[in-house]
């Protein structure tokens, strides 16, 4: 059988994957999405891997074009008929699944699992404030679709006197709003308005701020990437706010840091374990938040292509290559 890795260019993380084919002498084929359309149904023996599509546009609006475009890509691939001999690692509808953060939630907490707490979603800025006054403590205003901290609100507001204090990747520069890499803090209403509702435009969810437990003073939470019943990785992502992606110039710490104890470990890797095969997915990553203070652990979102951890790929790149090697034992590749 043949391996693929499909995406519409090259990038770091395909990059690593065919180096981890390479180490266990496996060929990885690398394929846009339109040379896997054109040649999907005359594939034999392969097993292929559906990396989202790579992008550096900043508007946020032409992102959130460029997310439903991909969308739409996924629901074609699913609408096809695959050979006997052909399976995808991860299905479209099981990636489709999990770009949208309010079905998940829903799925999981239908599993009984704990997640984050939503609140109904906004359909307006008059909307949102109302919610944040009901509420009384701070929330996150995400695009129901997408990953990477695109469009994420961490909202503070204090109704009675009027007071919003507001972290986001957002900036609007001439009219225009885009998505950064560093966190831009603002409290000045009017400033505030055209982001949210740019957000709001896209489609939302609003989660209850749980705060986060600390380590050396910073704020983390957790990348756990799992397959269907076993933990690949955890990378613990620090920072001084309360956006922690990675990408963002915060830390990444070591699993083994800290001071959880064994029966908060296990509750964190059956949780995430449950979470990926609920969602019928094979390989995932499962952000999990530790609630600070009770050690409780909440889902926030799972990334049915959130298996690249740089703190990994740079130093043993064992993720893939454990990938690689199941894939091979599960459909029992022939080396080639």
């Amino acid at each position: 059988m043949q391996i693929i890795v499909v995406s519409n260019s090259l990038s770091k993380r395909i990059e690593y994957f065919v180096e981890a084919g390479k180490h266990l002498q496996t060929e990885v084929c690398f394929m846009t999405y339109e040379e896997l359309f054109s040649c999907l149904p005359l594939l034999r023996q392969a097993v292929i891997k559906l990396e989202p599509c790579v992008s550096d546009e900043t508007d946020f609006l032409k992102y959130a074009l460029l997310n439903q475009a991909y969308k739409e890509t996924l629901q074609r691939l699913s609408e096809m008929s695959l050979p006997d001999d052909v399976c995808f690692l991860n299905t479209p509808d099981a990636l489709l699944r999990a770009l949208d953060k309010k079905e998940t939630k829903e799925v999981l907490m239908d599993k009984g699992l704990k997640v984050t707490p939503m609140l109904p979603s906004p359909h307006s800025f008059d909307e949102l404030r109302q919610l944040l006054a009901d509420c009384g403590r701070g929330c996150f205003l995400k695009p129901r679709y997408g990953s990477g901290a695109g469009g994420i609100m961490a909202i503070r507001y204090q109704p009675n006197r009027n007071k919003w204090i507001v972290y986001t990747t957002l900036r609007q520069v001439d009219g225009v709003i885009h998505n950064t890499k560093r966190i831009n803090r603002l409290s000045v209403e009017k400033e505030i308005i055209p982001l949210a509702e740019a957000v709001i435009q896209t489609e939302t969810i609003l989660e209850e701020w749980i705060p986060k437990a600390q380590l050396q003073g910073e704020n983390y939470d957790l990348r756990v990437v799992c397959r269907e019943s076993e933990i690949d990785y955890i990378v613990v992502r620090c920072s001084k706010g309360s956006i922690t992606n990675l990408h963002l110039n915060n830390k990444a710490h070591w699993w083994n840091e800290l001071s959880l104890s064994e029966e908060v470990r296990q509750q964190i890797y059956f949780q995430c374990q449950e979470a990926v095969q609920s969602l019928d997915l094979r390989y995932a990553g499962v952000d999990v938040l530790i609630e600070r203070g009770t050690d409780i652990p909440y889902i926030i979102e799972v990334n049915g292509q959130g298996d690249h951890v740089y703190q990994d790929m740079f130093v043993h790149n064992s993720i893939y290559t454990q990938q690689i090697k199941n894939i091979k034992k599960k459909y029992n590749h022939a080396n080639r």
